[in-house]
């Protein structure tokens, strides 16, 4: 996936790759509620979601991270914050060796999020040097480069060394492990950084992503809604109205844990008219950690001012 154009944009895409999955006993169903995101229209902030609560539990502003450490004790593989479009060139030599941007060819983590599709890759046997693409802000900045090799890693934390692409010196710091998260977020510079809630505090997460296209290949900044890593699966239903799907209708059906299982396809863009509209006939089913299914559908994109950038939707726990 190799290729040195990136775009950013919005689009529709669907992607489903489905596991068992097992029901809980049934129950009563909560009322219907709705909850309005606010992203803002430059789509600048990242919202935990909590279905039990219907409500946003933390947020954070995108370029507050840079990568995120896998954080169990065997962990080792390292993501991308792909809400910047970050991209990285895998690379080999001594520190100093690469000093340019020049000529490199990117590779970007799958919006699937399967964690054996990073950019990084395996560093335990390519021990390479990393050019990372740190990717644009809200307002489409360019952020620079860094280069990075991974030392070690053990059961509590990894040693890096890093740099600025020019740097011919590294600087080393040790990041360690938090295990109350799946992965361990870090900025350089700084160092661990608190970003997401405990990984069983929130089920859905609205924020930009990298999305991939391919014949050619091309990556682009989409905005839509991501899955939490921990145990958090997804399907959905069409051919029913939203208010009529029930328990019955979704313990049967396989789940998909692809990050992006809802993504953005619930909304495209009319180029006629110049506005996002959303699809609310797609009733997503979620199975979250706690093993209860809520169904939920969007119905909306803007606020009360016109102004895009503010998902509503629709959510019921069955």
């Amino acid at each position: 996936m190799k290729t040195n154009r990136i775009v950013l944009i919005l689009g529709l895409f669907l992607v489903s790759c489905h596991k068992e999955e097992i029901a809980v006993p049934p129950h009563d169903s909560g009322d219907a509620t709705e909850v309005q995101v606010e992203m803002g229209e430059d789509y600048r902030y990242q919202l935990f979601y909590d279905l039990e609560e219907n409500e946003i539990v933390s947020s954070n502003d995108k370029i507050d991270w840079d990568l995120g450490f896998e954080s169990s004790a065997n962990g080792w593989h390292i993501v991308l914050n792909s809400s910047r479009g970050m991209a990285v060139h895998r690379g080999s030599g001594a520190f100093a060796d690469i000093t340019s941007e020049v000529g490199l060819t990117w590779d970007w983590d799958t919006p699937d999020g399967n964690p054996d599709s990073t950019a990084i890759g395996d560093w335990q046997t390519d021990n390479g040097l990393y050019v990372i693409d740190m990717g644009y802000d809200h307002t489409g900045a360019h952020l620079g480069y860094k280069k990075m090799r991974v030392n070690s890693v053990t059961a509590s934390d990894y040693i890096i060394e890093f740099g600025d692409l020019t740097d011919v010196v590294a600087q080393t710091t040790t990041i360690s492990k938090n295990t109350n998260y799946v992965i361990t977020h870090f900025k350089f510079g700084i160092g661990e950084v608190s970003i997401a809630p405990a990984s069983d505090a929130w089920d859905l997460l609205f924020t930009q992503y990298t999305h991939l296209f391919y014949d050619p290949l091309n990556a682009y900044l989409v905005t839509g809604v991501l899955l939490n890593r921990s145990n958090t699966t997804a399907t959905h239903i069409s051919n029913k109205p939203f208010t009529d799907v029930t328990y019955d209708d979704v313990i049967g059906l396989t789940y998909s844990d692809d990050l992006n299982y809802i993504g953005y396809e619930w909304k495209e863009y009319d180029y006629t008219n110049a506005i996002y509209t959303v699809d609310p006939t797609i009733n997503y089913i979620v199975h979250t950690s706690e093993g209860y299914f809520y169904k939920l559908h969007f119905v909306d994109f803007y606020n009360n001012m016109g102004e895009k950038g503010y998902p509503k939707l629709e959510v019921q726990q069955l």
